[in-house]
């Protein structure tokens, strides 16, 4: 039986994240209770979102792209920060990306150059945030919709820089370290040329590829790699920042066409640790319970097969 067709629950290794992965496709077909309350109901309106350019005037921006009548993208601080510069016992940043100054834009309908717009803005504060040496670990995320944890509607990321890198991704940058002494080859370098031609292939150029991962933790979860050995967003050309966002645009105006909610991380690090970056969209069609918060073991009922089917559709 092909990958493509499995019907049967199949356990796979996820080596980078270690943990186990059960691809279980007869588990979508398990009812759910409906409450009959949308997961984005909680999100604020336009009247009240403080993203909005009537609400930003005056508000200082850390970077911008657009003047302050007419910004595209606008980089403030975080108003309600867990990490400042001035507390050694919780050091850190923490910044906003306001991706777009309409209220109600989504990022999978916005034109590749505002998404390029947007990366350059990831890049330029990434640059500036690793020049200070106390931080360790600059993190760029997004949280869309309310399963991701969003609380604004308004289209925005966000960048979390630390004084010191959590342990699980140590552990991480560790289990990429020993493949490379055993096989000579990255990790990613090498999932690149074994997915390329493989049923988990989304799409890709001479730049930059867009797959499912093999165990994918996630329905639906995506990965899009450079392929170009890189540690950061500040090493990306333009060429480069240009494929990404295309492929960027494509996977998330699939996920906003059936209307799902989904994280976005950028993997990379500000130390030089040989890494390879590359970007993890997260989309959150299911809820972790007592199996995965228990046991670390993740239920998938899209086999990534499926999934990259799904994303290769017009």
């Amino acid at each position: 039986m092909s990958k493509q067709n499995l019907t049967n629950s199949e356990i796979r290794e996820d080596k980078i994240h270690d943990r186990f992965v059960i691809i279980a496709p007869g588990r979508a077909k398990r009812p759910k209770e409906e409450t009959g309350e949308t997961d984005d109901a909680h999100l604020s309106e336009r009247d009240k979102c403080v993203f909005c350019p009537e609400q930003q005037k005056g508000v200082k921006p850390l970077y911008m792209s657009g003047d302050n009548d007419h910004w595209r993208v606008k980089v403030v601080k975080n108003i309600f920060p867990a990490l400042t510069p001035d507390n050694n016992q919780a050091y850190g940043y923490q910044e906003v990306v306001i991706e777009a100054a309409e209220h109600g834009r989504e990022l999978g309908d916005l034109p590749i150059d505002h998404l390029i717009e947007i990366l350059e803005a990831y890049i330029e504060r990434t640059r500036e945030l690793s020049r200070d040496k106390k931080i360790e670990y600059v993190l760029i995320f997004k949280n869309k919709g309310g399963k991701a944890g969003a609380s604004l509607r308004h289209a925005h990321s966000q960048i979390f820089a630390a004084g010191f890198t959590p342990p699980h991704i140590i552990d991480k940058l560790t289990r990429a370290q020993e493949y490379r002494i055993v096989h000579g080859h990255c990790y990613y370098c090498d999932l690149i040329k074994k997915e390329e031609s493989g049923p988990r292939f989304i799409r890709g150029d001479e730049r930059a590829i867009s797959i499912t991962p093999y165990a994918s933790n996630y329905e639906y979860e995506a990965w899009i790699i450079p392929r170009k050995h890189i540690d950061n967003v500040t090493v990306l050309n333009r060429e480069e920042i240009a494929s990404i966002a295309s492929l960027y645009k494509h996977i998330l105006s699939r996920l906003n066409k059936e209307n799902i909610s989904y994280n976005v991380y950028l993997h990379q690090s500000v130390l030089d640790k040989d890494e390879h970056f590359y970007v993890r969209i997260c989309p959150r069609r299911s809820t972790w319970a007592g199996v995965e918060l228990g046991s670390r073991i993740i239920i998938n009922a899209v086999s990534p097969e499926s999934a990259a089917e799904f994303y290769r559709e017009k």
